[in-house]
């Protein structure tokens, strides 16, 4: 799904972006304008295939952005941003651009986020319990996100950022077997 160069394109578009919404003193807002638009790119099929569409002019592409972001009440930075990233035809990788605001914005805030994906679901105590322990051992405040996965099939995976900490069944059966492999 990612195209290769597209995270650097999309950290300088969120540089930008960033450095706008500081200045307007509309960080929380714009943060929380582009978390809904991940909820609806994850969510909204026909928003992702509008994303993704080479056929519509970068004319048409954003109007159609700042009409549905107006309908929805986003702030006027926002409905801007995605304006300019549809003229330069940058929609396609309007995902990425999302998730690097958000990790930058809560980075801002002094805040890691971070995925625990286990093969069944966790409690609310337990995820809490491993968020406190992940808060200690790193030294700021972590959001942790889970994500069932039943591949794994027991232990779990933390993400955080670049780093993973794979304490799976599936990932020690697999270290196994590279291990027997190269015997």
């Amino acid at each position: 799904m990612k195209k290769t160069g597209s995270k650097k394109i999309a950290e300088r578009y969120v540089n930008a972006a960033f450095s706008v919404a500081e200045q307007a003193s509309s960080l929380a807002v714009v943060e929380k304008d582009l978390g809904s638009l991940a909820t609806l790119i994850r969510e909204n099929a026909d928003f992702r295939a509008f994303l993704n569409n080479p056929l519509l002019t970068r004319n048409a592409q954003s109007e159609i952005a700042v009409a549905l972001l107006k309908n929805i009440g986003a702030h006027t930075v926002t409905t801007q941003f995605v304006a300019l990233l549809a003229r330069h035809k940058r929609l396609d990788i309007l995902s990425e651009i999302i998730e690097i605001f958000l990790e930058k914005a809560a980075l801002s805030r002094g805040e890691i986020a971070a995925e625990l994906v286990t093969a069944k679901a966790v409690s609310a105590k337990e995820s809490s319990a491993i968020a406190d322990s992940l808060s200690k051992t790193y030294n700021r405040k972590i959001n942790l996100s889970t994500r069932v996965d039943p591949s794994l099939l027991g232990g779990t995976i933390i993400n955080i950022g670049s780093v993973q900490l794979d304490g799976s069944l599936a990932g020690k059966l697999n270290r196994l077997k590279q291990v027997l492999k190269a015997a």
